[in-house]
């Protein structure tokens, strides 16, 4: 076996060229497939780093409206005292919160949770204890689990940190514990201090959050009973659920239940598109494979002499098919190294690229998982490229093979069909690869040329929070203080126009609220429609260079002494005022979230009528109604500003923080980019799928190309005789041209032929990730025949015309 060894080595040095072409095929295309194993293992495949994880689920109320609404707290104690499949259930909120420390207040996030929630991770603290059901109540006392990573970043680990105060919002709280630093991936985004639920009352809320059934505010989390399942729990708690409807009725129309593995849920937004990559990625990887066997088999053609030699000698068949396995064996292994450089650097650029709150992002690297798959894939690769030109190679007859032609050989016809084969197996998936590429080229160039309705150009979005008791006890400072923020934005010399919105389009989630149209027939229960709501300052829309179709804009006028007033989008005004003026008309908000009561339906009137913006990101679900109320009116503790300049991204934000500051030192401003850059945040997955996309189908069109160019070089080497017999019987150069072409083009046709089909039957898998072009478009399919074609046709024309150049007189003299 080592004189094989060494034998093959010394082979594969004596043809740097095609040795260097192998490796570099195999080694591109295995650390590709690697890294992208390194996502899917990271982000979908690993358990979550809690004990007996799958058992770990979201349990969701859905609304019609909205998929994952969540739950309200009386439906949640009920449930509790009620179900028989969870050893556990907890409910936990986040808030943004003001974490004060020497003076300067910096965000933090802040889950506000059940006791029974930490019993559901199953994981001690690291520190001290947790918060229980005695110290959950109302008016209880103010304590605090620190998560890990808040602990040791803005504690710096400090160890008699139990029985200190902390202060959140100007209140204080005792710290008890350290939470384990598993729980700072229960996300996106982690929590960095937890509270007891009950304690959430001053923040952010008014009245009490937990008195009705119609509030549904908390996301609710549990741990199955061993050996109870998804689909058994879910039965369980839907029985619940509709005994609660059915004893309540009214509160929950339009809420179902439903239960998620809580890793699926927290990948749900993404896990199809990196399934997707894996998948577009594999078929590079079997038609690198392919590649390099057609270049085993060229070759071939090189070595026939020295294998019938051997084969004279007494090599049995099996000996030889070994000793060109071993040689490709090397060929992988030498490719798989290099594939790990690639893969790390891919990895790298990956966790560069994509978004810094992609959960479990920090999970990917390349470990002793994505190792073992490189050795899985260079067994793999090792017999999907060699296992058949070494079965070819080992046909040699005897002494009829000394010949120095093809038929005593290797079988010429046979092999070259064998090449013609795998090239048209080759053109079939990167014809596959072409057309997923090109239908998501397609889409996300609609998604880019949406008309978004406003201008983000030279804009500059911050965020402002304001928390604390100073302006939660006396809801009068809130609107003093947006007004004179924005004065003295507007003051700022370079500063053409500042505005305030709780919600700008395409810069966060979004929420829905119910409404009626008053004096129109009312719909029936669980019918009303939606719309989304934002609060907004005057000048909004002229920062943003939204015309006013009618009516005005808001103005400082638009105070919580006067009218409510809101200006809708031309969606709305088309359902419900089509031909009619619907300035001075009414309608009517209910709650957010699907929350409906109808006794608490404020009345608002439409004062301005606006286009219908891009306030999603297209592709995804969107709202059919948009609309907007004061900001003064609303009294949000957050707002966004949005300010219009031509002066730099630094210089501006100097700016805006000096002006906070001058008002109160206390409050914080988070956030702050050009507009522009947010929006592109959010197009960023499919941006970079995009992207990947057009690397491996290009990758696969070159490596097809590559093959092509053998097959078609080595038809010119098995026919040199025979084209210089033809050139010297007076055969004209197109004739020889057509000749040499046909043997490539014919596979590829073929190819294309079955690789149209197999990819439109593909092509139904991704419909979920277009927008603006169907799955079946026809300028993607013939871009992908026009594509091919191109490519083949030069890889055919190259050693074609080498075969025209050939002297006949010196081939005859051979």
């Amino acid at each position: 076996m080592f004189s094989m060894l060494r034998y093959s080595v010394r082979q594969l040095f004596k043809e740097p060229g095609f040795t260097i072409t192998a490796i570099a095929i195999l080694g591109f295309s295995i650390g590709l497939t690697a890294a992208i194993f390194s996502l899917v293992d990271a982000v979908i495949l690993k358990p979550l780093p809690f004990p007996n994880s799958e058992r770990l689920v979201e349990v969701d109320e859905p609304h019609h409206n909205h998929p994952h609404s969540v739950f309200d707290y009386p439906d949640y104690v009920d449930t509790v005292a009620a179900q028989h499949t969870f050893e556990f259930l907890g409910l936990k909120r986040q808030i943004t919160v003001d974490l004060i420390t020497k003076g300067e207040a910096q965000l933090v996030e802040a889950d506000f949770a059940s006791p029974s929630l930490f019993k559901v991770t199953g994981l001690p603290v690291i520190l001290g204890r947790v918060f229980t059901e005695k110290e959950d109540v109302p008016n209880g006392p103010m304590v605090a689990v620190l998560s890990d990573r808040c602990w040791r970043s803005r504690f710096q680990s400090d160890p008699n940190i139990l029985g200190k105060n902390i202060v959140l919002n100007y209140l204080s709280f005792e710290v008890i514990g350290i939470a384990p630093a598993q729980l700072d991936d229960w996300g996106p985004p982690g929590a960095d201090v937890y509270l007891p639920l009950h304690t959430i009352v001053p923040f952010n809320f008014v009245g009490d959050p937990f008195a009705h059934r119609t509030d549904h505010l908390f996301g609710c989390f549990g741990r199955l009973k061993p050996g109870v399942s998804v689909a058994e729990a879910e039965t369980d708690l839907t029985t619940i659920h509709d005994n609660l409807s059915s004893q309540y009725p009214g509160v929950n129309i339009g809420y179902g239940l439903q239960i998620f593995p809580l890793l699926g849920f927290m990948v749900e937004d993404y896990s199809m598109t990196i399934w997707l990559l894996a998948a577009a990625v594999t078929v590079l990887l079997v038609v690198s494979c392919l590649n390099v066997a057609n270049l085993l088999f060229a070759r071939g053609l090189h070595r026939r002499r020295e294998m019938m030699i051997r084969a004279t000698l007494g090599a049995s068949r099996w000996r030889i098919v070994r000793q060109v396995l071993i040689e490709t064996v090397i060929l992988t292994s030498v490719g798989g190294l290099v594939g790990l450089v690639v893969a790390d650097v891919c990895v790298r650029g990956a966790q560069s690229l994509m978004p810094a709150d992609l959960y479990r992002l920090r999970e990917l690297h390349v470990d002793s998982n994505a190792l073992l798959f490189i050795v899985v894939l260079i067994f793999i690769s090792s017999i999907l490229a060699g296992l058949l030109p070494a079965w070819n190679l080992s046909q040699v007859t005897l002494a009829p093979g000394l010949k120095d032609d093809d038929r005593g050989g290797t079988g010429g016809p046979r092999r070259h069909r064998l090449q013609s084969a795998l090239l048209t197996a080759q053109v079939v998936l990167t014809c596959v690869l072409l057309i997923a590429a090109g239908l998501l080229i397609r889409s996300f160039y609609a998604t880019q040329t949406v008309e978004l309705g406003f201008n983000p150009n030279h804009v500059l979005v911050a965020g402002v929070n304001l928390t604390g008791v100073k302006y939660e006890s006396d809801e009068a400072k809130i609107p003093v203080f947006w007004n004179e923020l924005i004065t003295r934005i507007r003051r700022i010399p370079g500063v053409t126009a500042a505005a305030l919105n709780n919600f700008p389009p395409l810069a966060g989630e979004w929420g829905f609220h119910l409404f009626t149209v008053d004096g129109q027939p009312q719909p029936e229960p669980d019918q009303e429609p939606i719309l989304e709501l934002q609060a907004i300052s005057a000048d909004y829309f002229r920062t943003l260079e939204i015309p006013i179709l009618q009516g005005r804009d808001m103005d400082s006028q638009d105070t919580n002494e006067k009218a409510k007033v809101v200006v809708v989008d031309t969606a709305l005004v088309e359902r419900f005022f089509a031909g009619q003026n619907p300035i001075g008309k009414t309608i009517r908000l209910g709650g957010s979230g699907g929350n409906y009561d109808a006794a608490e339906t404020p009345q608002y009137t439409i004062v301005g009528v606006v286009p219908h913006l891009c306030h999603d990101t297209p592709g995804e679900r969107q709202i059919p109604f948009q609309a907007y109320r004061s900001a003064t009116q609303a009294n949000s503790l957050e707002e966004y500003l949005l300010i219009r300049s031509n002066l730099g991204s630094a210089t501006l934000a100097a700016g805006i923080r000096e002006a906070v500051a001058s008002i109160d030192a206390g409050v914080p401003i988070f956030d702050v980019h050009p507009y522009n850059e947010v929006i592109a945040q959010r197009y960023v997955i499919r941006r970079l799928s995009t992207l990947l996309a057009i690397l491996f189908s290009g990758a696969a069109l070159f490596l097809s190309g590559v093959g092509l160019y053998g097959v078609v070089s080595y038809f010119v080497g098995q026919k040199t005789r025979e084209i210089g017999i033809r050139i010297a019987l007076g055969a004209q150069a197109r004739n020889i041209l057509k000749l040499v072409a046909e043997q490539g083009l014919w596979p590829v046709a073929i190819g294309l032929a079955i690789g149209i089909v197999a990819g439109l039957l593909s092509a139904r898998f991704i419909e979920a990730f277009l927008y603006g072009v169907s799955a079946f478009d026809p300028i993607t399919m013939g871009l992908t025949v026009l594509v091919l074609g191109i490519a083949s046709l030069v890889a055919c024309l190259l050693p074609a015309v080498k075969a025209v150049r050939i002297n006949p007189t010196k081939v005859l003299n051979e």
